[in-house]
């Protein structure tokens, strides 16, 4: 890793035309860099920190490139924790890339996240908080926004300090007993350190039992619409989006190919996709097609199969699914409105639970509110909220994997103790334990890890 005092620089804003454009340099001697091609020089050089100063900006020549402000932060107080400032200039990406070229005299391009990597490093940010920033730009849903923030806002990163904190006070109780066994003290409690790390390991496991709703509301549920061919499929993934993406016709087998779209259901990302129709076929194009949507279902969070209402009950090609894929279906009585003509309204169709063929959901895209039902019934089957609780959550395969060793370190620890194998062994899954949330808080984290992090983000963050 490079040195982290050397100022580094980039746009923070997108590239193209706007009303402005900002830049950002941090590092040792950051507005000094700034000073040399921005006049007032002085007042630039005594600016407290918050403060923006407006004046112009000359290239390495003399020559003027723009009238702009320039705000300057001073260290500790930035987001890097450096000295930084951000200069503000008029919004010509031409500009933009002059006044860049001319700082870079001085200062190197910043690689993507390293501003949020000092920021980490410099202890203004701890691992949840940095993953969080780049969670909350990329967010595609209002649920995972608000999911991002509370881990900006440190939610996360607090309640996992403090269980760190009870499991270092646990571990040092029994590193006591262990060091001063052969002399005249009172015994250790073990009733209150049971109670301690029973205590510890419940709230562990109650945070990991929600990382599998955070996953879905940080990257969507994958949800396929699958069935034979003319069952609706092409019609339903239209009407999800409220525009016409996929081809529909009478004809079947129009869907050769999967398409993939991301809608945003009550603040929720679905990640929706097309498949084709499955039946047997010789054509090779509609074989590799039925391939994929096989593979498709197999990797989705929830499959929506559809059945035309009218056909309900038939030999279907769902008799022939793998037994795997059940649990994961949501059977829909497409078309519904072909069965009942007069139906406009969604409390008009008969109740389903949508838990078998013969009792799919009743769905239309024709009729007023035939949808009502399908998009409860998918909120409902992942128990997701219509407000995302103030409450710690974890959000990625990470910190959910880290959490899993902790659990069972503390499980380890807890049947340790009651089987009174000894303090050390105790001690030992306590360790285990903390070091797994260290490595979520990146208290310690590799060097690797960090760049692995880091290199997802987009440079200017």
């Amino acid at each position: 890793m490079q040195s982290q005092n050397e100022p580094i620089c980039a746009l923070i804003t997108p590239p193209g035309y706007a009303a402005i454009n900002v830049l950002r340099i941090s590092g040792h001697g950051s507005s000094g860099i700034v000073a040399q091609f921005f006049r007032p020089r002085a007042k630039l050089l005594k600016s407290p920190s918050h403060t923006a100063v407006f004046g112009t900006f000359f290239d390495k020549g003399g020559h003027p490139l723009d009238q702009l402000l320039c705000t300057v932060f001073r260290a500790p107080h930035s987001y890097t924790g450096e000295e930084c400032v951000e200069i503000s200039c008029h919004g010509n990406p031409r500009i933009a890339s002059r006044i860049l070229e001319n700082l870079l005299v001085e200062a190197r391009l910043a690689r993507p996240g390293e501003f949020t990597l000092r920021a980490l490093l410099n202890g203004k940010l701890d691992l949840t908080q940095a993953e969080a920033v780049n969670d909350l730009i990329t967010a595609t849903g209002s649920k995972a926004e608000a999911a991002a923030l509370m881990q900006v806002q440190g939610v996360l990163g607090r309640h996992l300090q403090g269980l760190l904190d009870a499991i270092t006070e646990a571990r040092l109780r029994c590193e006591l007993a262990i060091d001063f066994a052969d002399q005249d003290l009172p015994q250790l409690d073990l009733e209150d350190l049971d109670r301690r790390i029973s205590d510890i390991l419940e709230q562990a496991k109650a945070l990991h039992s929600e990382g599998s709703r955070g996953k879905l509301i940080r990257e969507g549920i994958r949800v396929c619409l699958a069935g034979p061919p003319n069952s609706g499929k092409s019609s339903l993934f239209n009407a999800f989006l409220k525009f016409n993406r996929a081809i529909v016709t009478p004809h079947p087998g129009t869907t050769r190919d999967y398409l993939e779209e991301s809608v945003s259901l009550h603040g929720y990302t679905l990640v929706l996709y097309d498949t084709a129709g499955l039946r047997e076929s010789e054509d090779s194009s509609e074989k590799e097609g039925i391939r994929r949507s096989r593979e498709l279902m197999q990797n989705a969070d929830l499959v929506l199969f559809l059945n035309e209402a009218a056909a309900a009950g038939t030999t279907t090609e769902s008799e022939e699914l793998p037994e795997n894929l059940y649990n994961k279906i949501l059977w829909v009585a497409s078309k519904f409105d072909l069965l009942m003509p007069a139906c406009a309204k969604a409390d008009s169709y008969p109740a389903r639970d949508g838990l078998s063929p013969q009792t799919g959901i009743p769905v239309s895209v024709q009729a007023t509110g035939g949808m009502e039902a399908l998009c409860e019934a998918i909120l409902q089957r992942f128990e997701l909220p219509d407000e995302i609780p103030q409450r710690p959550l974890v959000t990625n395969a990470r910190q959910f994997a880290a959490l899993s060793r902790c659990v069972t370190a503390m499980q380890s620890a807890q049947k340790s103790l009651r089987e009174q194998a000894g303090f050390e062994f105790t001690a030992f899954d306590l360790t285990e334990a903390s070091q797994a949330l260290e490595e979520i808080l990146g208290i310690v984290t590799a060097d690797d890890l960090l760049e692995r992090i880091f290199s997802g983000f987009c440079i200017g963050k």
